[in-house]
């Protein structure tokens, strides 16, 4: 275990680069981003597949528990467009930046069992997992058009380790689900978490009921944490409607005012 974390903190030394609060939003840099996702959708190399995705979630499940590794959930809105893979374009913008990313894609293939899960338009989130109850909430009230993150699971579904937090189209430029360095620290300190969760299950010298109480403290703070880290922030100043059906339909997205 001990060598883990030294790989997890050689990852966190190229981390955590600081994003300023109340920045006002740069259209002409939006349609960069979305620019850049429609080069590599149309260069056909997809990237992020480089991630070993497994797309039935009880197998994910099942190895998830036989290896320890936690699950890393992508789910995204499956919608008719450009790329061969149709997705809303915030889960493309994810996909784009923060899981083709080599550090991410490399910590994803070690560490966990990664998924992917659709979700339909019209239809509830389809994982009834305790640790992604938030998640489903959150869908439920959402208009479903590009909803999209990605989650660290435990093997027994109960309790998130880490998420991507809200990645909405007014906070392409500064949110961690779309910064391959935020995300990748977010990964880190997810996988700490289960390292230390680890550690709690073998520790020698302790009764059985005394590892149940500390594994139950571990967790709340875990959760706190992660509550912490995915606030969602307000839409920045100078963002409008227009601005993101503008930014919709360069992606080829049919949405009307």
């Amino acid at each position: 275990m001990k060598g883990f974390v030294v790989v997890l903190l050689s990852y966190a030394g190229l981390l955590f680069s600081p994003v300023l609060a109340g920045e006002a939003w740069d259209q002409a840099r939006a349609k960069e981003l979305v620019a850049e996702v429609l080069e590599v959708e149309k260069s056909g190399t997809r990237p992020w597949n480089r991630i070993p995705w497994r797309v039935h979630a009880e197998n994910a499940i099942r190895e998830s528990k036989a290896t320890g590794k936690p699950l890393l959930v992508f789910f995204y809105v499956a919608q008719a467009g450009p790329p061969r893979e149709p997705c809303g374009l915030e889960g493309r913008l994810m996909r784009t930046f923060s899981l083709s990313d080599s550090k991410v894609i490399e910590l994803i293939k070690s560490q966990c069992v990664p998924v992917k899960i659709q979700l339909r338009e019209g239809q509830d989130y389809p994982l009834n997992w305790p640790a992604l109850k938030k998640w489903a909430t959150a869908y439920k009230f959402s208009n479903g058009r590009g909803f999209t993150g990605c989650s660290v699971v435990s093997p027994d579904l109960a309790i998130e380790f880490g998420n991507s937090g809200s990645a909405r189209i007014s906070e392409m430029l500064g949110a961690p689900a779309f910064d391959p360095k935020e995300f990748l620290g977010m990964l880190v300190r997810a996988l700490e978490r289960v390292n230390e969760e680890r550690s709690i299950r073998v520790q020698s010298r302790i009764s059985e009921e005394e590892r149940k109480l500390e594994l139950e403290r571990f967790r709340k703070g875990v959760t706190r944490a992660v509550q912490s880290e995915g606030r969602r922030g307000l839409p920045p100043e100078g963002y409008s409607l227009e601005q993101a059906i503008e930014l919709y339909r360069m992606a080829g997205v049919v949405v009307g005012k």
